[in-house]
């Protein structure tokens, strides 16, 4: 069973590394997977978009960016720290890859961007249901991209994801039952009368 699912992850891997290129993609996903790298958008883009949502939303948007930051720095530590050492699968740039970024050391499985963003992604769709979508879509972009630049394979970034949804639900299920509600204009439930 793992030999045929190792073949698949490989074969996705072959594909989305190798076939299913294009220029346009050669330069946009090498952009993306390093964003977190890119100073105009670290000290320039993210502050001002955050600063906006705090200003427009205030206490319950600063509770949302906490919960986040939380649930993507305790999916961080988990990946990093225990299920990387214990798996210790070696990234697929050591067997053959395009590598379309700078190179990455360590361990491949899972992807720690990949838990991030969707702990992240989870815990604000969460909160603001209104950006469900584009939250999802942007940390499965990311996700997408690992795989993509040649540092992951298909299964290493699902496995970050999966760990990544459950972090951020856990967090984000936290968030609404102490935080007090969230960072957008998410209708209150009401009890039922019985």
């Amino acid at each position: 069973m793992l030999e045929f699912l190792s073949s698949i992850d490989r074969f996705l891997f072959d594909k989305i590394n190798h076939a299913w290129t294009h220029p346009w993609l050669d330069a946009f996903f090498p952009w993306l997977t390093d964003l977190n790298k890119n100073k105009v958008f670290l000290f320039g883009a993210l502050p001002v978009v955050l600063s906006w949502w705090v200003y427009r939303r205030r206490g319950p948007a600063v509770k949302v960016l906490l919960a986040m930051t939380l649930a993507a720095g305790l999916c961080d530590a988990v990946a990093y720290r225990f299920i990387k050492p214990a798996v210790a699968r070696s990234r697929p740039s050591i067997i053959s890859s395009t590598v379309r970024t700078s190179r990455h050391s360590g361990y491949s499985f899972p992807s720690n961007h990949a838990a991030n963003m969707f702990a992240g992604a989870t815990v604000l769709a969460m909160a603001v249901p209104s950006v469900r979508v584009p939250a999802f879509a942007a940390a499965g972009l990311v996700a997408y991209s690992r795989v993509y630049v040649g540092v992951h394979y298909p299964f290493d970034v699902l496995a970050g994801a999966l760990l990544g949804l459950l972090g951020g639900g856990l967090v984000g299920a936290g968030l609404q039952r102490f935080g007090g509600g969230g960072g957008g204009s998410a209708p209150s439930r009401k009890k039922r009368a019985r």
